[in-house]
């Protein structure tokens, strides 16, 4: 059985890490509580964050591929935070997680590049593929050499010769 961690440890030890990282941000214990519960058995490395702050540093010591964010939290809300995100590490796969459902929060998730919009109480299932879909995705994008093609180049898009 592996050592037991501080959720941040593993970030302070990037090299000790052999799975994609997904990172939870919430500045209520018990979400991250659950959100580590429903990922535990799933094929990467979860770790917490109470604040966007903490989140920010997080990302700066290691890569992560996945961070799914609460909206309201103290500070900086979850779409402001995704929104740098996405700016700095647009491969990071982005999850909004909100308790509170409406249209403006899909507009705030959408202006911040939120892949998905997840709501309080989420289904596990669907939490569970939203996180395997953007890992794959990230892992791609991070594994993909950076030659200087354009994207779509060499694609056949048919017509002449096609």
């Amino acid at each position: 059985m592996s050592p037991v961690r501080r959720p941040l440890d593993i970030l302070k030890a990037p090299d000790r890490v052999t799975r994609p990282v997904v990172l939870c941000v919430d500045d209520d214990l018990a979400i991250l509580s659950a959100l580590r519960r429903q990922l535990r058995d799933e094929p990467y490395e979860v770790v917490t964050a109470g604040s966007a702050a903490q989140a920010l540093a997080a990302l700066r010591r290691h890569p992560v591929s996945v961070i799914i964010s609460d909206e309201r939290m103290p500070e900086a809300s979850g779409s402001e935070l995704l929104a740098e995100i996405r700016e700095r590490w647009p491969w990071i796969g982005r999850v909004l997680l909100t308790a509170y459902p409406g249209e403006e929060i899909v507009t705030r998730s959408f202006d911040a590049g939120a892949d998905y919009l997840l709501y309080k109480p989420w289904d596990g299932d669907s939490l569970k593929r939203m996180v395997r879909h953007l890992t794959e995705g990230a892992e791609r994008a991070r594994r993909r050499p950076d030659d200087g093609v354009a994207e779509g180049a060499g694609l056949d898009l048919g017509g002449e010769g096609g």
